[in-house]
């Protein structure tokens, strides 16, 4: 695992440092995935609209066959 220690920051080279870090080195810090809890959050926002919708298609067909008189 990559370690970035206070030493290691110099002023004239610390933006390099953190542009040269590598895809694998940037999963470590971030623990896998950045924002990962907001990905779930939205992911759950959808099924729930989903779910919304659907009920509402069917509520309103329920509506629709109330009125059909045959």
């Amino acid at each position: 695992m990559s370690r970035i220690t206070i030493s290691d920051l110099h002023a004239d080279d610390s933006e390099g440092l953190l542009i040269d870090i590598s895809n694998i080195d940037y999963i470590s810090i971030y623990a896998g995935a950045d924002d990962d809890l907001a990905q779930m959050l939205n992911y759950g926002l959808k099924n729930l609209q989903f779910a919304l919708l659907a009920f509402t298609i069917h509520e309103v067909a329920d509506l629709a066959k109330s009125f059909n008189t045959q």
